[in-house]
């Protein structure tokens, strides 16, 4: 059976797939002692599983030295019957494939597995691991010891059966599965991070180097990193109303089968629309249908209407939605038509698998439903982990990092939506009942703006149609759905930014007094959190009453000149900032390009566009629209939409090196990562901006500037 590939590392450790593993041996000589018990519990992230587990018996070929058996019990009449490794070997390898062995001092046990490998000619790829005794040891340096009985009586842990290789691996399930959340209040959350945080223990490294457990028999080969599965960049590059060539075909429910079997025919399709052009459609009718009425019972079809056998209600996905998400609705839903409408429900098309045909990657395609159909915190995770390898290949591929950035955005607003509905569900059964009224969470910032990078941590509100009365349920809503995020790889705002707190969640009438007061109140330091309200997107909920929100939002702002000019003093100070002679300035050989370059360009173009009314949310977006306003020239709006991708693109390459290094993303870049034309040209792209902001006071009063830089 083929190698399942590893996890890569920046896979969330609470969806991590994990293989607990525990030997006993002969001795403890790994080059010669041989395995006369295998241990083996799964775990997906912090959770035991119940099956499959291994305890198996293996023959060590020779006998069983006393002092061992004293230890461990296994005496020879144990093993008489029981497999060599020369067989078992390959049942072993496959339940440790694409898994994290995780163990107690597990280089002892895979230093031992790997000279069974060679002793019996067994092909080895050795897995990732991730070390009980490390982990622990880099969290709590003052710990006397760092054996399994100190280990699991600091987490809370009972051995049952010391020294069985069963006993101790439960044992060391259970306390990994209590060490993840201390991992996460350390801020170690994926497995890169974790294997960073153990390799602080040099101490206890040099040891087992010393003790010989990394030593490689003969010429044994390493670990083998298995390539992750290759994506189809077409659908994460295509958004629906790119596909869309002509108007969908419509028929009226009044009409008969055989009327809509005659235009299915005569069209070459394989659905209708029911219902007016100028209104939301009121059902579908497919060839399905029509074969069920034939097969339910023989009748004429134009006896029969088209109201009575078609589909209600319509599931339709908006026409600004990626291609790579409908693929994985139809797919999850066992769909072979979607109807594709605009922001007001009206159809503009229709879609259908072999209108797909040719972008149809299923089992590449790793994004999309697998969201929507989890089940757990655990699901959460495991399927936002997938994210960075999607953004490694697209980047492979190269595709901008706008491109990736709007991707990774859409998933950000789709793990916010699923938190939320497992939180409701599990308010319904806890007996909070149902919401209480209408309610939306929004997504601030980047996420809302499309522009997302790895390692955002979580920007949210909620907004709802009830009363002051009803914030209990709605911030145990928003306390839920932030506790979910935090544990699935979207930390908590460092700045408060959240539906679970207070003053980012309310009813509309207490929106737009929280928003008016801003607008006449607002001190320059509440600016960096105000200002990102503005690129609010709806996440989950009743979508209505966030739009309602940000339009008044926006329209209040554009008609308030003090507010306006708060905020261009504010993108001042967030001028991008140069050494000697406006060099780049650099710390431990990296440049603060989020810092420097990404914050003051976004709050540019935000001001920019606020300041002329204008509605769109992504940076380019706006800055379209200021041009168009006269408060931006056409040149240096081209040359800043053309450096945001830069800047995007160059952020996100270092992260994903970070990810793969098991250092947290961030938005510092390391400047010998960038080539002397890179370096050159980012240079000229802060110029720019910082030219920009510096009269940025001047363009907001109704005058043109222009930055004069090459």
């Amino acid at each position: 059976m083929p190698q399942v590939p590893a996890p890569p590392n920046h896979t969330a450790l609470i969806a991590l797939p994990v293989a607990v593993l525990d030997l006993e041996t002969t001795g403890l000589d790994v080059r010669s002692d041989r395995i006369v018990q295998i241990g083996i519990v799964k775990m997906r992230g912090a959770k035991i599983s119940g099956e499959p587990r291994i305890d198996q018996l293996i023959h060590p070929d020779g006998a069983i030295p006393a002092a061992a058996t004293r230890i461990h019990g296994i005496a020879d009449d144990d093993v008489a019957d029981a497999p060599r490794f020369a067989e078992y070997g390959p049942a072993l390898r496959e339940a440790l494939s694409g898994c994290v062995v995780v163990g107690h001092h597990i280089a002892f046990d895979l230093a031992v597995l790997r000279h069974e490998a060679a002793r019996t000619a067994l092909p080895w790829h050795e897995p990732p691991s991730l070390d009980l005794a490390l982990l622990l040891g880099a969290l709590e340096p003052t710990l006397p010891d760092l054996g399994l009985e100190t280990v699991t009586r600091h987490l809370g842990v009972e051995i049952r059966g010391r020294h069985t290789a069963m006993g101790d691996c439960l044992a060391t399930a259970e306390a990994f599965e209590r060490l993840i959340p201390l991992l996460r209040e350390a801020d170690v959350r994926t497995l890169g991070e974790a294997r960073a945080l153990a390799g602080r223990r040099s101490d206890i490294l040099l040891q087992q180097v010393q003790s010989g457990w990394d030593a490689v028999p003969g010429e044994h080969p390493a670990a083998i990193r298995m390539p992750p599965p290759r994506v189809d960049s077409f659908v994460f590059e295509r958004r629906l109303g790119d596909l869309m060539r002509s108007p969908p075909v419509r028929i009226s429910g009044d009409s008969t089968l055989g009327a809509a079997a005659r235009a299915m025919t005569e069209q070459g399709i394989g659905a209708l629309l029911v219902g007016r052009a100028e209104a939301p459609p009121e059902g579908i009718l497919t060839e399905r249908d029509l074969l069920r009425v034939v097969a339910e019972a023989p009748t004429d079809l134009d006896r029969v209407a088209v109201r009575d056998a078609m589909t209600s209600p319509v599931v339709t996905v908006v026409a600004d939605e990626m291609l790579y998400r409908a693929i994985g609705r139809m797919d999850r839903h066992g769909f072979r038509h979607l109807c594709v409408v605009d922001a007001q429900g009206i159809a503009v098309g229709m879609l259908s698998q072999r209108d797909l045909l040719h972008h149809r990657a299923r089992s590449t395609v790793v994004l999309g439903e697998a969201l929507a159909e989890a089940e757990d915190v655990g699901g959460l995770a495991s399927a936002f982990s997938t994210v960075p390898s999607v953004a490694q290949q697209l980047v492979a591929d190269g595709l901008l990092g706008a491109d990736i950035a709007r991707i990774i955005s859409e998933e950000m607003l789709a793990l916010s939506a699923r938190a939320a509905e497992l939180t409701l569900a599990r308010l319904s059964a806890e007996g909070w009942g149902a919401p209480p009224a209408p309610w939306c969470l929004i997504v601030l910032g980047s996420a809302g703006r499309g522009e997302s990078l790895l390692g955002a941590d979580q920007d949210n509100a909620l907004i709802h149609a009830g009363s002051r009365d009803n914030d209990p349920w709605f911030a145990e809503l928003g306390k839920g759905i932030a506790d979910l995020l935090d544990q699935a790889g979207i930390a908590r705002c460092k700045g408060g930014v959240m539906a679970a707190n207070t003053q980012w969640r309310g009813t509309r009438e207490e929106w737009i007094e929280r928003v008016d007061g801003w607008l006449r109140r607002a001190q320059p330091a509440d600016l960096l959190n105000v200002d990102i309200f503005f690129d609010l997107a709806a996440a989950a909920g009743d979508a209505s009453l966030a739009r309602a929100l940000r339009s008044a939002a926006v329209r209040a702002a554009s008609q308030s000149p003090p507010f306006i000019g708060l905020l261009a003093q504010s993108v001042a100070s967030l001028a991008p900032r140069f050494g000697l002679f406006r060099r780049l300035r650099s710390e431990k050989g990296r440049f603060e390009l989020k810092r420097d370059g990404l914050l003051p360009l976004v709050s540019l173009a935000r001001t920019l566009a606020l300041s002329v009314g204008s509605a769109a949310r992504s940076t380019p977006e706006r800055l379209r629209d200021a041009a168009a306003a006269g408060r931006l020239s056409e040149g240096d709006a081209l040359a800043l939409i053309e450096g945001h991708a830069r800047l995007l693109t160059w952020v996100l390459r270092q992260q994903l090196l970070d990810l793969d290094e098991g250092v947290r993303p961030s938005g510092r870049v390391a400047l010998k990562a960038l080539g002397r034309t890179e370096i050159a040209r980012l240079h000229r792209d802060l110029r720019r901006v910082d030219d920009l902001v510096g009269a940025l006071r001047g363009m907001v009063g109704g005058h043109r500037f222009a930055a004069g830089a090459s």
